[in-house]
């Protein structure tokens, strides 16, 4: 999945039920696109937006790229342990295993601007069962096609390593 960061929010983008994401480009961002995510590519269709809020399921490998829209921020889940730079024009993966189900506060833990006290977000740590619910819920909400009954591929990964990095599903470092 890709967490991409911005003065003074975390937003989120899931592949949906074709396990690809959709091409963005910086030139399609508005305040209904948040990621410019491009309406002409087919992969894109399905995807899965969020803001402020993200699941992952328990005991799965969780794979993220972090990027960032304007200034450096840092993605940090400190009960976890979990820190990243969200850097403009880079790609910046981290991998982790969530353990315990539950309700974890993400923050932003890089000086990004005057609301930076503000940015704050939440990262759900759901049961298998839940976490296809919340996929399909958005992917409902969303008007698109039910979310796949397992983790999409290069999302979420059964192993204890991290995939390696798909240079096809990923935006360049001139896109977001």
């Amino acid at each position: 999945m890709h967490v991409v960061a911005q003065q003074f929010s975390f937003n989120y983008h899931l592949p949906g039920a074709d396990g690809q994401f959709g091409r963005r480009d910086v030139n399609l961002v508005s305040n209904s696109n948040p990621l410019g995510i491009d309406p002409n590519d087919p992969a894109g269709k399905d995807d899965i937006v969020t803001t402020g809020e993200l699941h992952v399921p328990v005991d799965r490998p969780v794979v993220v790229e972090l990027s960032s829209k304007d200034v450096i921020h840092d993605y940090f889940v400190p009960d976890m342990r979990i820190a990243g730079d969200a850097i403009p024009g880079s790609l910046i993966p981290i991998w982790f295993t969530p353990v315990k189900t539950g309700t974890y506060e993400v923050i932003c833990a890089q000086l990004c601007g005057l609301g930076h006290y503000g940015m704050k977000g939440t990262l759900v740590v759901d049961t298998p069962q839940d976490y296809q619910a919340w996929l399909k819920e958005r992917a409902e909400l969303a008007g698109t096609q039910a979310a796949p009954s397992s983790p999409a591929p290069g999302a979420l990964q059964p192993q204890n390593k991290p995939p390696a990095p798909a240079a096809s599903a990923s935006p360049s470092p001139g896109q977001l």
